[in-house]
Parts: structure tokens; C-alpha cells; sequence
């Protein structure tokens, strides 16, 4: 091969190797379109809507490999069965073993709430409901509600909602329903496929989901009379040019598809959107728990002791049973829902005492700990002249509130005090051309002892020093404070907003009337029996909301109601509008509370 050919070719395969990398370039795959349909149903066996089923599973092909989605919670039957049925995976197939003998003449459905997932990308199953019967026809009346909460009025989603045929005081106790169905994100609730026949109504947020009210913390809500179930409803035929009703046609059993009625100038309205959920209104609530229950004491620290209880506490004693001759002496501070107690111990040895707790005049319990501390002594009742913690050495505080002009300044000492030098405290006003000197009114304003408020008329707008100098508090546990220095201005009465709200009533009751922040937090509380005028001043910027409670019983508080007793929740009442608060602005409105009793 001579030279030039040798070139040439060498040419010729550089050239063909420089195409082939080139064609053979990596490109991603992208394997089309992401598959975003859900899993569809080919077969059910037996057939929806079948009769004389006498079978003891059912078993449902889908169009793909598919996944249980928590069926125990996705996945219920109405009427339920007493034991708990299988759900099974067998290639593109869901079995379901009933794992119940099935009643005579009864019709079934089988719901399915998002239960099932196809395998390769999660798409979700829409609710899908399975009807068969063991009878000659399958039942198709319907009963429609919402059930809301009694305190809040919010629609409750995932609420059992049941019904029965017999019922007494203790069925929801003690018995199976005979239909039951769940709550959606609305609060909505509707039973198809029913026999006909009038039902009692109940919605219960089952916690260990057993289909009974068998926990105190359970919410329970009932309907105070018997309720009947409906006829499907009706698809109605309108002229769209005025709205006008023009003919309707009675809906075969579930079917909520609109139907081509008439010409270009009418159209019909799809059944699911006239179902009347507001027939049927379950107030849900929990039961006050009247049984008082002591759950624990912890330490704290320091001679500082939490009572933790199940119940509101209205009085606390511990009674001491040993080592009378030094007496125990302690304060009590409350939670706001006076369940939980924070004692201080003013005055004990280090010693482990016996002692007899009584709350609200019942003896709950006794017990014996060391009030001093936290480890009881090596030897019971050895005494010993030091604790076992290392002591702290200051009284310290914090700030509570400073520069409100509705609200006192005020700090809060970690421990009780037992005294204070007066003389040892100021009041600085800051001018413009002079800084003054007052000499205030100081005092402890809580059972516990540690919260000062600091009582003086303060100007708006103006800059002041609380002075106090070290050792002017002492604690029970022989604290004293460093110097304290609280340093604020005080706020204009323009930085405030204020409403004032006209309240009608149209019968003469005892209310409650509540002003609530964003938090809904209770920002003031009123009590009347007829129209009222009340003014909120001194708010902050910020949303509020108005709230009315009807209280029937004139304790002036919300209670909720009782089961057995058969008694609803006080009624409940919100202002429709949220009222948004602005510095120097004044709202005025007019919140019309209609009254009229009704039965749930």
C-alpha cells in the first residue's frame, strides 16, 4: 500500500469512527408520559347491586397491580360485621373474606375510601362504594346530614356516623349499629342503599374503633328524635334563561348522573348537588368528665411540687399524717383550667411525710414524698439539715407585662415571696427637661405570691424606670433578688383600636358574650339576659371574632352535653364577620343572634 492510499484510508476510518461516536451520544430516556390514572375496576364478583348473595367473600379484578392503602381505616361495611374481615391481595385482584355470617334480606355495602393505590406510581382510587344483597331487592333509601363541632361549629371530618333500629338509653354503649357510613372534609354524611323505616342518629370520633361510645374522651353527638330515611332525590329540569322549575324526574337508585332533558334552553341539575345536608345536624361534643382522677405528682424544683389531675379542682388540701410537730405549710397556684397545681412548700422538714390528699372534699389518695425535695432520704424518716440539690443563691424574675396602658406592669418571681421592704423601691418618670421620682404602690397579686404588679396611673406616651434595689424580696427558701432594673415607654391610646358591638336577642335567656383573638383566646367576657351594648378598648392590632353562647343553665359557662342524660350542648353563635382591628380606628356593629331552638 503506498503512501497516499495509507492516508486516504487512515482519512476514511478517522472520519467513520468520529460518526459513530457521534450518533452514539447518550440521550436520557424519558419513557413517556407519567401514568397518572387511577386503578379502574374490570369485574366484581358478586355484581354490584346483586341479590341472594349466599356467598362468604367477594372478590373485585382491577385493570392493574394495585396496593392496600391502610384498609383498616380505608376500608368499612355497613352494616358492620362483629369481626373484622380479611383484605387480600391475588395478582390484579382484591378478596375480601367477610369473615360473618351475613344476615337474611339485608342489603350490604362495602365502602372503599382511597383504600386502594395502583403499584407503580400511588395514584389513588377514587371512593367507591360495593352494594350486594342477601335478599330478593336491594334497599334503596338514603338519609343525608353533617355533623359539626358543638364548641367551634367547624365541620368534623372522619366522624362514625350511625344508626339505629333499637335504641335505648345504653344502645350506643352497648350495642352494634345497624348502618354506619364516615364524615367528609365538609362535615357531610349520607347513608344510601337503606331499607326504609325511621332510624336513631348518631355520630361518635371513634378512637379505638370498636363502634361503640366506651371512652369518656370520646366525641359523641345524637339527634334528640327519631329521623326517617328519604327517596333519593329528584333531577330537576330548569329553564336557564329565569331558573324556573319545569319538570322532574325521579332518580334510579344511586344514580346521581345528569340526564339530557328537553332542548338548547334548559338543562337539569345533578342530584348529588340538591341532597339536603343540612336535615340533619349532629352537634358533636365531649362529655365533662365528672369524675375527678388524681394522675400524678412530679417535682419540680425546690420545695415546688405539680398535682396533675382529671377534672377541675375547686379546693386542694393535703393533710399531713406524720411528723406533727413541724406543721406543713404550702400555696397553691392554678392553671387556668385548674387541672394541673403547682404547690410550694413554705414551710416542711426534709423528710419523707405521708399525706391525704382531698380535692374538692373527696378523698382521692395518699401519698408519701419529701416535700423539700426531689430523692427521698436514705433512711425514712432520718432528718437531715440540708437538701440533696445545689441551693440557688438569687430570687429571679421576669417580665410579664410593661407599657400597656390596659394591662398592670407586673414581673414574676420564680419562687413564692414571703417578704418585701417597700422602702427599697422607685417609680422614675422621664421628661423632656427632668426625670421625677415617685415613690408606688407594689403588690402581690396572685395565691402563689410571685406576681408583683406595679400600681401607678402611667401616662401615655412617656418613658419611666422601675428601680429596686438588691435584697428588697426575700423568698420562702431565704432568696433575695439582685437589683432590679425595668425600663419601658408606654404606649399611646393611639397604637389601640376599640369595637363596640351592639347585641340583639330576640327572646329573654341568659348569654355569654366573648370576645376572642386570632388565637381564640378570651379576650373579654360579658353576661346578659337581653340586648346589650358592650365596648372593647385598648385592643391591639390584630383579628378578633365574636362569640355567644345561650347558657341555659345560668352558670355562666359553656357546657357541653350529656349522653345518657339526653341533653344537647348550649347553643353556640359567631359573629359572621372576622373583625380586623387598626390602630386609632373604631368599629361599630350589629351582631343579631337569632335564637329560635332547634332540634338536633
Amino acid at each position: 500500500m503506498d503512501k497516499l492510499t495509507r492516508i486516504i484510508y487512515s482519512v476514511y476510518i478517522g472520519t467513520f469512527i468520529w460518526l459513530l461516536a457521534s450518533c452514539a451520544k447518550p440521550i436520557s430516556l424519558t419513557g413517556g408520559e407519567k401514568d397518572v390514572t387511577p386503578p379502574q375496576i374490570l369485574k366484581q364478583e358478586p355484581a354490584n347491586e346483586a341479590t341472594n348473595f349466599k356467598g362468604t367473600t367477594v372478590k373485585i379484578l382491577f385493570d392493574e397491580y394495585v396496593e392496600l392503602n391502610n384498609p383498616s381505616e380505608n376500608f368499612y361495611i355497613s352494616p358492620p360485621l362483629k369481626e373484622t374481615p380479611e383484605y387480600t391481595l391475588k395478582g390484579k385482584s382484591l378478596i375480601i373474606n367477610l369473615n360473618n355470617p351475613l344476615d337474611s334480606n339485608t342489603t350490604y355495602t362495602i365502602f372503599c375510601n382511597e383504600g386502594i393505590k395502583d403499584l407503580r406510581e400511588g395514584n389513588v382510587m377514587p371512593p367507591t362504594s360495593f352494594v350486594f344483597s342477601t335478599g330478593d331487592y336491594v334497599d334503596s333509601m338514603i338519609l343525608a346530614g353533617c355533623v359539626i363541632d358543638a364548641l367551634t361549629l367547624l365541620p368534623k371530618e372522619k366522624a362514625a356516623v350511625m344508626l339505629y333500629k333499637q335504641y335505648d338509653d345504653s344502645t350506643l354503649m352497648t350495642e352494634l349499629p345497624y348502618y354506619i357510613t364516615f364524615t367528609n372534609k365538609e362535615g357531610q354524611f349520607l347513608f344510601t342503599n337503606i331499607a326504609d323505616g325511621e332510624y336513631h342518629l348518631c355520630a361518635l370520633v371513634d378512637k379505638n374503633r370498636n363502634n361503640i361510645y366506651d371512652q369518656k374522651d370520646e366525641q359523641i353527638a345524637f339527634s334528640s328524635e327519631p329521623v326517617k330515611a328519604q327517596f333519593p332525590p329528584k333531577k330537576v329540569l330548569v329553564d336557564s334563561a329565569d331558573n324556573a322549575v319545569l319538570d322532574s324526574l325521579v332518580l334510579d337508585n344511586q344514580d346521581s348522573t345528569a340526564m339530557e332533558i328537553g332542548k338548547d334552553s334548559t338543562e337539569t341539575i345533578d342530584s348529588a348537588a340538591i341532597i339536603d345536608y343540612s336535615a340533619n345536624t349532629l352537634m358533636l361534643f365531649e362529655e365533662a368528665d365528672t369524675n375527678l382522677r388524681f394522675m400524678k405528682r412530679e417535682y419540680v424544683e425546690n420545695h415546688n411540687h405539680k398535682f396533675t389531675f382529671k377534672g377541675k379542682v375547686t379546693d386542694f388540701k393535703l393533710n399531713q399524717l406524720n411528723f406533727l410537730d413541724t406543721a406543713v405549710t404550702y400555696l397553691v397556684e392554678y392553671n387556668p383550667a385548674c387541672d394541673t397545681l403547682n404547690i410550694y412548700f413554705t414551710q416542711v422538714s426534709n423528710n419523707v411525710i405521708d399525706f391525704e390528699l382531698v380535692v374538692n372534699d373527696v378523698i382521692l389518695d395518699t401519698l408519701d414524698f419529701n416535700p423539700a425535695s426531689k430523692q427521698k432520704p436514705a433512711s425514712r424518716g432520718r432528718r437531715s439539715s440540708i437538701g440533696e440539690e445545689e441551693p440557688k443563691d438569687v430570687l429571679t424574675y421576669k417580665e410579664i407585662s410593661k407599657g400597656e396602658l390596659n394591662i398592670p406592669t407586673s414581673i414574676r418571681f420564680n419562687e413564692p415571696v414571703k417578704t418585701y421592704d417597700s422602702t427599697k423601691w422607685a417609680l422614675f418618670e422621664f421628661t423632656k427637661d427632668d426625670t421625677l421620682e415617685y415613690s408606688v404602690s407594689c403588690y402581690l397579686s396572685d395565691s402563689s405570691r410571685r406576681t408583683l404588679v406595679i400600681d401607678y396611673p402611667f401616662k401615655e406616651k412617656t418613658n419611666y424606670q422601675f428601680f429596686c434595689s438588691d435584697s428588697a424580696f426575700w423568698s420562702y427558701y431565704e432568696l433575695c433578688n439582685d437589683t432590679i432594673w425595668l425600663n419601658f415607654t408606654t404606649k399611646s391610646t393611639k397604637d389601640y383600636g376599640s369595637l363596640k358591638i351592639k347585641y340583639e336577642f330576640f327572646e329573654e335567656n341568659h348569654y355569654i358574650l366573648q370576645l376572642l383573638n386570632e388565637k381564640s383566646e378570651l379576650v373579654q367576657e360579658d353576661f346578659s339576659t337581653y340586648n346589650s351594648t358592650i365596648s372593647y378598648d385598648y385592643l391591639p392590632q390584630g383579628k378578633y371574632c365574636l362569640r355567644v353562647i345561650v347558657d341555659e343553665n345560668n352558670n355562666q359557662q359553656w357546657d357541653a352535653g350529656n349522653y345518657l342524660q339526653r341533653i344537647q350542648p348550649e347553643r353556640i353563635f359567631y359573629f359572621e364577620k372576622t373583625l380586623e382591628v387598626m390602630p386609632n380606628w373604631k368599629i361599630e356593629e350589629t351582631f343579631s343572634v337569632v335564637t329560635i331552638p332547634v332540634d338536633y
